[in-house]
């Protein structure tokens, strides 16, 4: 796991977003210990796992699938291997027979879906016995610096801002519902899974971190500014004011390496299923 835990710096060395640095570090983790057999991306995006798992278990068969068409497109462009299968696919109705994958990552998917159950209970379906999926999602119960509008809002008025303004909507930009914890354990349970381990990830951070990141940060990569910021640009150099900015993200986001309790506020959940 040394050399594994390196790798993993590597691929998370020009990252800034501490609520991404700390779960890819755990869903990573569990790929690294998948040497063999078949790697499924429920909801792949633009291929970040994908490239990571070729990177940190190469002798697996990696598939990742998703809805959106252009961000299918920017995958195969970042990942860039021909034995990487990256196709369309819905969640809901997955196409592989039943028992015939070994791992699946699920990261920040559930959220978006329409019928989350019967998404977890897909996947469960294509997993072998006594294999695992990663599941992460946007806490419910998120700290007040992460989002301070739409905490207060939520709290003041039971509403939040506009899902679709995803560029204001701060956590909930593009999301149809966020967890509280007991919420997601009982669509796990209830989908057949078993709760191996929960990760309840990033309480410490930057005043209005998501809309830094997201609001702010988001809007001027997809500019084609600050190439050097896209995870998903393959020719990132070496960029002194990246680091700076990470420096002082890192200031709270070092205070996060923990698992914290239940009643803590965080950013993000993530949960080891087994079948």
């Amino acid at each position: 796991m040394k050399n594994c835990s390196s790798k993993i710096r590597c691929l998370l060395k020009n990252e800034i977003d501490p609520a991404y640095i700390d779960r890819a570090e755990i869903i990573l983790r569990e790929i690294c210990k998948t040497k063999r057999g078949k790697f499924l991306e429920v909801g792949c995006g633009r291929g970040f796992y994908l490239k990571a798992a070729d990177f940190l278990s190469p002798n697996l068969e990696i598939i990742g699938i998703d809805l959106n068409s252009n961000y299918l497109q920017v995958a195969r462009k970042y990942v860039d291997n021909p034995k990487i299968k990256i196709e369309k696919g819905d969640a809901h109705k997955l196409r592989f027979a039943n028992e015939s994958v070994d791992l699946v990552v699920a990261s920040e998917i559930l959220e978006h879906v329409d019928d989350d159950l019967k998404v977890l209970k897909e996947m469960r379906r294509v997993l072998k016995k006594n294999k695992k999926v990663i599941v992460s999602v946007p806490n419910h119960n998120y700290p007040f610096y992460w989002d301070p509008l739409n905490w207060i809002l939520e709290k003041t008025t039971k509403k939040h801002l506009p899902a679709d303004k995803w560029w204001l909507a701060g956590i909930w930009a593009g999301h149809k519902r966020l967890y509280y914890e007991d919420e997601l354990k009982n669509k796990i349970k209830a989908s057949g899974f078993k709760i191996e381990k929960i990760f309840r990830t990033t309480h410490y951070c930057l005043p209005a971190a998501h809309f830094l990141l997201y609001g702010i940060g988001k809007n001027i990569v997809e500019k084609g500014w600050l190439k050097d910021f896209n995870r998903f640009e393959k020719n990132r150099q070496y960029n002194h004011f990246l680091q700076l900015i990470k420096k002082i993200f890192n200031i709270f986001d070092k205070k996060n390496k923990e698992n914290f309790a239940k009643d803590k506020t965080t950013v993000g959940l993530v949960m080891i299923l087994k079948k």
